[in-house]
């Protein structure tokens, strides 16, 4: 039924109800039923906006802002963030308070700045906006009034740790290179390498130093391999359970069962060979492990590993020299997927490990040793297709390596101090742990020994500003080559003005007879950028003339301005992110949404 219909029909119920007040519940009763129905049945049928919104590949934005604490107002740091991320995607650091699915399908970013008058948000009411957002805005922080912070804001993009590690790599290898370059630093992974390989760092949240201070490598840096078992609890997908190190004479200097943080929910045996028996009445800590660690490695230790990175986040520790063997041995033509350690080891070592019985962290680390060292006296080229070395040449000049048999078992001796047990009681058949005799100590004597320190503070080298530091845009653009930015404001207020190349393009509004000319030459080129930011001054816009005041006198240009806004958006492309701000010096709101 039409509007029209209907509206004729509720109206001849009401003169009904005057006509008839016997009748006026039950007719009345039957006029809103009618109007229900008809109001389901016109719902029922999905709007074309509807049927978009169902689109599975469709971004889907939704804000956190409980996350950012109670009565938070979204700053010019915490904005840009926001839309760096919007523009750049996984390179950055996701803002914890946005949740933004299909990222990769967001094509623009349209930023639009707004400058009203004091009275705007009392006396205009744009309709555009309105129906575009919703009616749902947030109001930010009063330091989006300033103009000159709010553009260099956007346009100098906050690093990450990893990021600004990256850009010091040669200044911290040249602080470990002090005293010349030796064989064993050829394979440790460089600052940079650490970085991008998500490697924990110094001076974030939870992460603690293996050391306070370290020393700088030398030939004779000793090896130490690290292994780690994980199962799942209930607050974490991969908590410490397990943790063996080995030296370079395959001894066990430290394998202990961790109690995790919260109840375990998958003990993840047939990977871990953890079990629930094996768990009972485990009291060491995260804590306890943190400290022995601290205690057993000298501070030019050279940590060995597979996937080291991964055992590092179950330790919560950092450490600046690091060997995987992931890294330095690869027989595929890939250079982003490490092979499996079972396969390395099959491969150079002829040993099978982590078999049907399960997995043994002693074992890996044993493991994981014997190949760098395999590694270290082979040299740099060995095993590496990135070097140029050929598997099929290997294999036929070497054949398979003998295996290394397992014989007698020896009996773990207990701790020389307070009699506890010094190593786990493996439930790997026949492994390798239970040929090799333990350390003399167990963790909780060895944790409160002396610890060895060096001659310098890993994170005093690195000198990386966590809060502050930022990188114009157009260095992620660069890196980019699919990326551009249109700037269509007064780039006077950015402290650097933006290069003129092909990745950042300068429309300035003074250059134009009018705003509403300005505003057409921007909407006519959006399409050729990635982000466009876009600055308005209401103030500044024509109003329209009105033919219905005598004169034809010319009224309020909020119309105009509706217009405007109106076309900006509407010459983006679909799946873009939309981002309006206005502003005045008392308050300062956004509205935001995926087109």
């Amino acid at each position: 039924m039409a509007k029209r219909q209907l509206r004729e029909s509720l109206k001849s119920e009401i003169d009904n109800l005057f006509r008839s007040p016997e009748t006026a519940e039950s007719e009345f009763q039957q006029a809103t039923k009618k109007r229900r129905l008809d109001n389901n049945r016109i719902s029922s049928t999905p709007s074309k906006e509807e049927t978009f919104e169902q689109d599975p590949s469709k971004p889907k934005l939704e804000l956190k802002l409980s996350r950012l604490g109670d009565g938070y107002r979204l700053d010019c740091e915490t904005l840009s963030s926001f839309i760096h991320y919007s523009i750049f995607g996984s390179t950055l650091q996701k803002p914890r308070w946005i949740s933004l699915s299909h990222h990769r399908n967001v094509l623009q970013t349209l930023v639009i700045r707004v400058n009203v008058e004091e009275d705007f948000f009392i006396t205009t009411n744009l309709s555009f906006p309105n129906e575009f957002f919703d009616r749902r805005w947030i109001e930010l922080d009063s330091d989006i009034s300033d103009r000159s912070l709010f553009w260099n804001s956007i346009m100098n993009v906050r690093l990450t740790i990893q990021e600004q590690i990256r850009r010091k790599s040669v200044q911290m290898q040249k602080s470990f290179d002090k005293v010349g370059s030796f064989d064993r630093s050829h394979f440790v992974l460089s600052t940079s390498q650490l970085a991008e390989k998500n490697f924990p760092l110094p001076g974030e949240e939870g992460i603690v130093p293996t050391k306070q201070r370290y020393k700088k490598l030398s030939s004779s840096s000793p090896l130490f391999s690290v292994d780690c078992e994980m199962c799942e609890t209930d607050l974490a997908n991969r908590a410490l359970t397990r943790i063996s190190i080995v030296d370079e004479q395959e001894n066990t200097i430290l394998d202990t069962l961790v109690k995790p943080d919260g109840e375990i929910t998958d003990y993840v045996t047939r990977y871990s060979g953890i079990t629930a028996d094996m768990m009972e009445g485990v009291t060491t800590t995260l804590e306890d492990v943190q400290k022995a660690v601290q205690n057993l490695l000298p501070p030019d230790a050279i940590l060995v590993g597979h996937s080291l990175e991964h055992d590092l986040h179950a330790m919560k520790m950092s450490h600046p020299f690091c060997l995987d063997v992931g890294h330095v041995l690869n027989y595929t033509n890939s250079n982003t997927i490490r092979n499996s350690l079972k396969n390395l080891t099959e491969l150079f070592l002829g040993v099978n490990i982590q078999s049907e019985f399960g997995h043994c962290s002693y074992e890996d680390a044993w493991a994981a040793m014997r190949l760098a060292q395999l590694k270290i006296e082979k040299g740099i080229m060995f095993g590496n297709t990135s070097y140029g070395w050929k598997y099929s040449e290997y294999a036929k000049q070497n054949g398979i390596v003998e295996k290394k048999s397992v014989e007698a078992e020896i009996v773990s001796i207990p701790c020389s101090s307070c009699c506890e047990p010094t190593v786990v009681g493996c439930t790997v058949v026949n492994c390798r742990c239970r040929v090799v005799s333990g350390p003399s100590k167990c963790i909780h004597c060895v944790k409160m020994g002396d610890s060895e320190q060096g001659d310098f503070d890993w994170q005093d080298t690195l000198q990386v500003e966590t809060d502050k530091t930022t990188s114009p845009i157009e260095s992620y653009l660069k890196k980019d080559k699919m990326k551009s930015v249109m700037c269509a404001f007064e780039t006077a207020v950015l402290k650097n003005s933006p290069s003129k190349s092909k990745k950042i393009r300068t429309k300035l509004p003074s250059s134009f007879p009018s705003c509403e000319s300005f505003v057409n030459n921007v909407a006519a080129e959006m399409l050729n950028d990635s982000a466009i930011f876009v600055e308005i001054d209401k103030g500044k816009i024509v109003a329209t003339v009105s033919t219905d005041n005598e004169g034809g006198e010319a009224e309020d240009n909020a119309e105009a301005l509706n217009r405007i806004l109106e076309k900006l958006v509407a010459s983006t492309t679909k799946n873009s992110m939309i981002m309006m701000i206005f502003s005045n010096s008392n308050k300062n709101t956004l509205y935001v949404r995926v087109k």
